[in-house]
């Protein structure tokens, strides 16, 4: 049984390299080649992130989890989904951005999504991910793994999805 915990590191670090590929996209100048890039790139961090990653967070994790320390209050559990809704919208504002061709706005919000992104993920990894490794019995790891499990099967995707970002790294060369 692989660890549930370390299941969600791995796709915060994936999600990290998504960030650094993304960063690198707003350093292309020609508009035409960025939004070539964009359309991809938009695709795969929507889809990861909505369909796989904060569902297992969210519906899973967080609610075994929730007031099982003082780290882990009701209200601070509540505030980390509600960056969830915040990204979710965020990027809502620059799939729009990218469709009206906007590529100063789409910039700019991509630049501080990257930002936001970043930080949420190291609070989470400090203090929710460094807690539940401790807090967590075996058979609740083993739980949430398979529910873990059961998400990435259901939508089936995940795996295009990380090549297509692979993809993504190699047009950049």
């Amino acid at each position: 049984m692989q660890n549930p915990i370390e299941l969600l590191q791995e796709e915060h670090t994936l999600i990290l390299k998504a960030i650094e590929i993304g960063k690198d996209i707003q350093k292309v100048p020609e508009n035409k080649v960025y939004y070539r890039l964009m359309h991809d790139y938009i695709l795969f961090i929507r889809n990861y992130t909505e369909i796989y990653h904060y569902p297992k967070e969210e519906n899973i994790l967080y609610p075994v989890l929730q007031n099982r320390s003082k780290a882990m209050s009701s209200e601070f559990m509540h505030e980390i989904c509600d960056n969830h809704e915040d990204f979710k919208s965020m990027i809502a504002d620059i799939e729009n951005y990218y469709v009206m061709f906007d590529y100063k706005q789409l910039r700019k919000a991509m630049t501080n999504y990257f930002e936001l992104l970043t930080n949420h993920i190291k609070r989470e990894n400090k203090i929710i991910l460094g807690a539940a490794a401790e807090i967590l019995t075996v058979n609740e790891k083993e739980n949430i793994y398979n529910q873990f499990e059961t998400i990435d099967k259901k939508n089936g995707e995940k795996e295009e999805l990380t090549k297509g970002l692979y993809k993504i790294s190699l047009k950049m060369c």
